[in-house]
């Protein structure tokens, strides 16, 4: 392995510090983590990057959580618009997970810790919309406002119940 660039730990420190604050900054000029810095310094390093990486992801759930709080999803469709408007946001976390500065264990584990973040926000945003459905007293929740539009049989008539965001097809929209 080549040594990374002088200055090639500050540099990553200063990147990491940018990139927990929320920001995301180019890559550009990093040497990757992989030997050349020595031991110790790499450990220290690694360690940097995943608890930046952490905070980035807890950051994410706070904002999706604040907001199914002040807005609870009317329904599955609702719910999945949400859930994919929030994923979006995770781009910049996939493609530090996907560089190839980032060494391929860590990256795994990164990769593992979005997948389960996202099944936990797919989880609490269709616990979200069906806690509407069995309160029919609490005000703004789903029994009030409505929900999704019912799905149409085959005769043009309503179904009797809601989409579930199991049954809900949302590439079709």
């Amino acid at each position: 392995m080549s040594a990374p660039p002088r200055g090639g730990y500050a540099a990553w420190v200063s990147w990491l510090e940018a990139f927990r604050r929320g920001e995301d900054p180019p890559t550009d000029g990093l040497g990757p983590v992989r030997g050349g810095f020595g031991s110790y310094v790499e450990a220290r390093l690694l360690e940097r990057l995943s608890a930046a990486f952490a905070e980035r992801v807890r950051q994410w759930q706070t904002a999706l959580g604040d907001r199914i709080v002040a807005q609870p999803p009317s329904g599955p469709v609702a719910a999945a618009a949400m859930l994919h408007e929030a994923t979006t946001r995770l781009a910049p976390l996939i493609r530090l997970a996907d560089s190839p500065l980032v060494p391929r264990p860590l990256a795994m584990s990164m990769h593992e810790m979005l997948r389960a973040v996202r099944d936990g926000a797919r989880t609490a945003l269709d616990e979200s919309w069906h806690r509407g459905l069995d309160d029919d007293h609490a005000p703004g929740m789903p029994a009030q406002r409505g929900l999704d539009p019912m799905r149409p049989t085959p005769s043009g008539m309503r179904a009797g119940r809601p989409l579930t965001p199991s049954r809900v097809d949302v590439r079709h929209r």
